[in-house]
C-alpha cells in the first residue's frame, strides 16, 4: 500500500508540472510592455486601445489615456529595466505580469504591466503607471481642467 501511495503522490506532481507555467522570464513580454509605454507616449491610442484584453471597456480606457498621458514625459521613453515578474496558470486563465522601471531625468516611472493570454496571442489585461518623482522635480500637471489653486468648497445655505 506504501508503493501505491508513493506513486500516487509521484503522479499527482507530474501532472501539476506539466501544467504550471514557464520559470523563465518572457523576453517578448518585456518588448510588449515596452512598446505599449512608447505607444502612451507617441500619443497612439487606438494602438494602445488594440493591445488591451477584451475585458477592458475601449471608453472606460480612452477615457484615462489623458490623465496617464500627464505621468509621462514628452518624447520616447527610455529602455526599461524589469525588476521583477510572475506568471500563473488558474481558473481564469494564463496571465503575466512584469514590473519596468523606467527612468527619466526628473522622475523614475514604475509601470506594472499584466498581460492574459487570449487564444494564442497576449493581451494587455491591465498596467498602472506610478512615477516617482526626483528631488527638486516638479510634478506632471494633472491636466488644464485641474484647478491651479486649492479650492475652497462653498458652505450651503
Amino acid at each position: 500500500m506504501t508503493v501505491f501511495r508513493y506513486l500516487a503522490i509521484a503522479a499527482i506532481a507530474f501532472v501539476g508540472a506539466c501544467s504550471m507555467p514557464s520559470m523563465e522570464a518572457s523576453p517578448e513580454r518585456d518588448r510588449d510592455a515596452q512598446a505599449l509605454l512608447e505607444d502612451i507616449a507617441a500619443d497612439r491610442d487606438d494602438r494602445v486601445v488594440g493591445k488591451m484584453s477584451a475585458q477592458n471597456s475601449e471608453a472606460d480606457l480612452r477615457a484615462q489615456l489623458p490623465f496617464i498621458k500627464t505621468l509621462v514625459p514628452d518624447g520616447p521613453p527610455p529602455q526599461g529595466v524589469t525588476s521583477g515578474w510572475r506568471a500563473n496558470t488558474g481558473t481564469g486563465g494564463t496571465t503575466y505580469a512584469l514590473r519596468r522601471s523606467y527612468d527619466y531625468p526628473d522622475r523614475t516611472l514604475n509601470v506594472d504591466t499584466t498581460f492574459i493570454k487570449e487564444g494564442e496571442s497576449w493581451k494587455v489585461f491591465s498596467f498602472h503607471v506610478s512615477p516617482v518623482m526626483k528631488p527638486g522635480a516638479q510634478l506632471p500637471e494633472a491636466g488644464a481642467d485641474a484647478p491651479s489653486e486649492p479650492q475652497t468648497p462653498t458652505p450651503s445655505t
